[in-house]
């Protein structure tokens, strides 16, 4: 019964239950958009950085990461093969053999990060294939060479040109090779787009003279909340062999504190616009208990109790803010959605900031279903919370001075 008056009491006044619904509608929309957005570039930012450089979780010879040396490396391991296949948390998983070397063309030499890649699982783990403007894509048995688009460009360097690589090889022995560009890779983070070069894994173990071994497992996965679960199942599957397993975290713990701060920085932008909600929310709630008073007063006078009188107002508020909630979840989803698949990319002055800071100049939001929960669950509390005031308001109404006013 008190649902049923309530439901007839929000269509009685149409104009004022749309005015409550609408300012928790556009709210929940903006909120949705400004934290799906936030979220989508971070999220971009680390897994490609995290797919082309270590991995969600890497496997390496204990001490690797600390030094980067070549002569760190460790030799096949078919055990270890087993378990990564067999571990249902796994979606990806390849082998890398990487070395700092010098490339040059003609008079210009950078310094650049030298992969040895298996083509097959590294495509399935950094998806390079897809991020190649040119030429052709790897296969094992070639002797060419990929390149990044920004290192290309700095070297001069087109399709079948040839890059020259000087390095420092296994157990010191000197590394020099020269190879044509089979192909030039679009890379999403600015830094490695500009040091960033790829060998068949046989062709690189020549350049290094490092025999069959790697320098890490770089391994991917779908649940990126399970990683110290898997860390701890990889570590103990590990044990006594002179592995060290590390999650994205470990290795690169200043992308992790930047999206901190970032989503800190995101939480207080958030809390502004829930403040703003809860505003509106009560300035309804005002205007509705003004023009109320007077049937509050007459509904008190013949006799109906203060407690049910002021639930069926909560039920009022609580109907309408679940309305303006589900309907903002429903519009932004699909705007969110169109966005993921048609991602905007900055251009002119945002776009060089942002390649600045290191950041893809993409904006292409998250779709998780806990970025549009949450901001319902935050506005239907806000809701309830603020509800209170009507039921403080109703308890404190005199029969006669509310049919009065």
């Amino acid at each position: 019964m008190y649902f049923k008056l309530a439901w007839r009491n929000i269509w009685r006044s149409r104009r004022r239950s749309l005015i409550t619904i609408s300012s928790i509608f556009f709210a929940m929309i903006l909120a949705i958009l400004m934290r799906t957005m936030m979220i989508g570039i971070f999220d971009n930012m680390i897994t490609n950085t995290v797919s082309v450089s270590c991995g969600f979780v890497q496997i390496h010879h204990v001490g690797y990461w600390a030094s980067k040396a070549i002569d760190s490396t460790f030799q096949e391991e078919p055990a270890l093969t087993s378990v990564l296949n067999s571990d249902k948390r796994i979606s990806a998983w390849t082998p890398r053999l990487e070395s700092f070397a010098l490339a040059s063309s003609g008079e210009r030499t950078r310094g650049i990060m030298l992969v040895g890649i298996d083509p097959e699982k590294e495509n399935s783990v950094s998806r390079i294939q897809l991020n190649m403007i040119a030429g052709n894509y790897l296969s094992a048995g070639d002797r060419g060479i990929l390149v990044a688009e920004g290192l290309a460009g700095y070297l001069k360097l087109k399709l079948n040109d040839t890059i020259v690589l000087l390095g420092s090889g296994y157990h010191g022995s000197i590394a020099a090779g020269k190879y044509a560009i089979q192909g030039i890779v679009k890379l999403g983070v600015p830094e490695m787009n500009k040091t960033m070069a790829w060998l068949p894994m046989n062709t690189c173990r020549e350049f290094l003279s490092t025999g069959a071994r790697y320098t890490s497992i770089s391994i991917m996965t779908e649940n990126r909340n399970n990683l110290d679960e898997l860390k701890r199942s990889l570590v103990a599957e590990t044990r006594n062999q002179d592995f060290e397993v590390m999650t994205w975290k470990d290795m690169i713990p200043e992308l992790d504190q930047l999206f901190q701060a970032k989503l800190a920085q995101n939480e207080i932008m958030s809390g502004i616009l829930y403040l703003v909600i809860a505003f509106g929310i009560f300035g309804t709630i005002l205007m509705m208990l003004n023009e109320r008073m007077h049937e509050f007063g007459i509904l008190i006078a013949i006799g109906m109790k203060k407690g049910i009188l002021s639930t069926i107002v909560v039920i009022e508020l609580t109907l309408m803010s679940l309305a303006g909630t589900l309907c903002g979840v429903g519009i932004a989803f699909p705007i969110v959605l169109y966005f993921r698949l048609h991602p905007i990319r900055m251009g002119g002055a945002w776009g060089a900031e942002a390649e600045q800071f290191n950041f893809e100049p993409l904006i292409q939001p998250s779709v998780a279903i806990s970025n549009f929960a949450i901001q319902g669950y935050v506005v239907l509390l806000i809701a309830l919370l603020l509800s209170t005031y009507a039921i403080f308001k109703i308890f404190k109404i005199k029969a006669i001075s509310a049919i009065n006013s």
